[in-house]
Protein backbone atom coordinates (compact mmCIF):
# COMPACT_ATOMS: atom_id res chain seq x y z
CA UNK A 1 0.00 0.00 0.00
CA UNK A 2 1.45 3.19 -0.62
CA UNK A 3 2.28 5.53 2.42
CA UNK A 4 1.58 8.75 2.25
CA UNK A 5 2.49 11.70 4.91
CA UNK A 6 0.77 15.01 4.38
CA UNK A 7 2.53 17.72 6.18
CA UNK A 8 0.98 21.28 7.01
CA UNK A 9 -0.23 23.66 9.61
CA UNK A 10 -3.72 24.30 8.90
CA UNK A 11 -5.81 21.53 10.94
CA UNK A 12 -8.71 21.61 8.89
CA UNK A 13 -6.67 21.41 4.92
CA UNK A 14 -4.58 18.41 6.75
CA UNK A 15 -7.81 16.78 7.62
CA UNK A 16 -9.52 17.13 4.51
CA UNK A 17 -6.23 15.80 2.41
CA UNK A 18 -6.18 13.20 5.17
CA UNK A 19 -9.79 11.54 4.60
CA UNK A 20 -9.55 12.00 1.17
CA UNK A 21 -5.92 10.43 0.62
CA UNK A 22 -7.20 7.53 2.78
CA UNK A 23 -11.02 6.78 1.42
CA UNK A 24 -8.91 6.91 -2.27
CA UNK A 25 -7.05 3.96 -0.71
CA UNK A 26 -3.44 5.20 0.79
CA UNK A 27 -1.88 4.67 3.96
CA UNK A 28 -1.65 8.30 5.91
CA UNK A 29 -0.04 9.98 8.35
CA UNK A 30 0.00 13.52 9.29
CA UNK A 31 2.84 15.95 10.28
CA UNK A 32 2.27 19.50 11.82
CA UNK A 33 5.18 21.12 10.70
CA UNK A 34 8.23 20.94 8.74
CA UNK A 35 10.38 19.64 11.34
CA UNK A 36 7.77 17.32 12.61
CA UNK A 37 7.44 16.50 8.77
CA UNK A 38 11.30 15.21 8.58
CA UNK A 39 11.33 13.44 11.56
CA UNK A 40 8.09 11.41 10.71
CA UNK A 41 10.04 11.10 7.12
CA UNK A 42 12.93 9.61 8.74
CA UNK A 43 10.66 7.20 10.53
CA UNK A 44 8.13 6.03 7.91
CA UNK A 45 9.75 6.36 4.97
CA UNK A 46 6.54 7.32 3.04
CA UNK A 47 6.20 7.04 -1.06
CA UNK A 48 4.93 10.40 -1.11
CA UNK A 49 4.59 13.83 0.50
CA UNK A 50 1.66 16.32 0.27
CA UNK A 51 3.80 19.25 1.78
CA UNK A 52 2.98 22.97 2.34
CA UNK A 53 5.07 25.77 1.86
CA UNK A 54 3.64 28.33 4.62
CA UNK A 55 4.64 26.84 8.17
CA UNK A 56 5.77 27.60 11.24
CA UNK A 57 9.78 26.27 12.52
CA UNK A 58 10.37 25.07 8.93
CA UNK A 59 8.90 25.79 6.13
CA UNK A 60 7.98 23.61 2.75
CA UNK A 61 11.13 24.50 0.95
CA UNK A 62 13.14 24.08 3.81
CA UNK A 63 11.96 20.38 4.17
CA UNK A 64 12.69 19.93 0.38
CA UNK A 65 16.43 21.59 0.72
CA UNK A 66 16.85 19.13 4.06
CA UNK A 67 15.46 15.83 2.14
CA UNK A 68 17.44 16.73 -0.71
CA UNK A 69 20.77 16.79 1.96
CA UNK A 70 19.30 13.42 3.10
CA UNK A 71 20.38 9.82 1.38
CA UNK A 72 17.05 8.69 2.50
CA UNK A 73 14.73 10.95 1.82
CA UNK A 74 15.97 12.53 -1.13
CA UNK A 75 14.12 10.27 -3.39
CA UNK A 76 10.42 10.66 -2.16
CA UNK A 77 8.12 11.93 -4.53
CA UNK A 78 7.41 15.44 -3.07
CA UNK A 79 3.71 17.46 -3.97
CA UNK A 80 3.78 21.18 -2.94
CA UNK A 81 0.81 23.08 -1.76
CA UNK A 82 1.05 26.50 -1.34
CA UNK A 83 -1.97 29.45 -0.47
CA UNK A 84 0.08 32.10 -2.18
CA UNK A 85 0.37 32.85 -5.72
CA UNK A 86 3.44 34.08 -6.45
CA UNK A 87 5.08 32.61 -9.36
CA UNK A 88 8.16 31.85 -8.99
CA UNK A 89 7.36 29.33 -5.86
CA UNK A 90 6.10 26.69 -8.65
CA UNK A 91 9.83 26.88 -9.94
CA UNK A 92 11.10 27.16 -6.96
CA UNK A 93 9.75 23.74 -5.51
CA UNK A 94 10.38 22.33 -8.73
CA UNK A 95 13.96 23.12 -8.48
CA UNK A 96 14.36 21.91 -5.16
CA UNK A 97 13.04 18.28 -6.35
CA UNK A 98 8.78 18.59 -5.92
CA UNK A 99 7.41 16.56 -8.38
CA UNK A 100 4.08 18.99 -8.56
CA UNK A 101 2.82 21.73 -7.02
CA UNK A 102 -0.94 23.03 -6.32
CA UNK A 103 -2.02 26.25 -5.48
CA UNK A 104 -4.59 26.12 -2.36
CA UNK A 105 -7.83 26.09 -2.46
CA UNK A 106 -7.35 22.82 -5.07
CA UNK A 107 -10.29 20.42 -4.89
CA UNK A 108 -9.69 16.68 -2.99
CA UNK A 109 -9.85 15.09 -6.52
CA UNK A 110 -6.85 16.56 -7.74
CA UNK A 111 -4.58 15.72 -4.91
CA UNK A 112 -5.67 12.14 -5.41
CA UNK A 113 -5.33 12.53 -8.45
CA UNK A 114 -1.70 14.02 -8.68
CA UNK A 115 -0.82 11.58 -5.41
CA UNK A 116 -2.15 8.89 -8.08
CA UNK A 117 0.24 9.98 -10.53
CA UNK A 118 3.42 10.77 -8.57
CA UNK A 119 3.18 7.25 -6.83
CA UNK A 120 3.04 5.62 -10.12
CA UNK A 121 -0.66 4.67 -9.72
CA UNK A 122 -2.44 6.52 -12.64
Amino acid sequence: MTRVLVVDDSDVLRRISVFNLKRAGFEVYEAVDGIDGIEKMKELKPDVVVLDVMMPRLDGFGVLKEMQNNEALKDINVVMLTAKGGDDDADHALKLGAKKFLTKPFSPKKLVEVVNEIAGKE
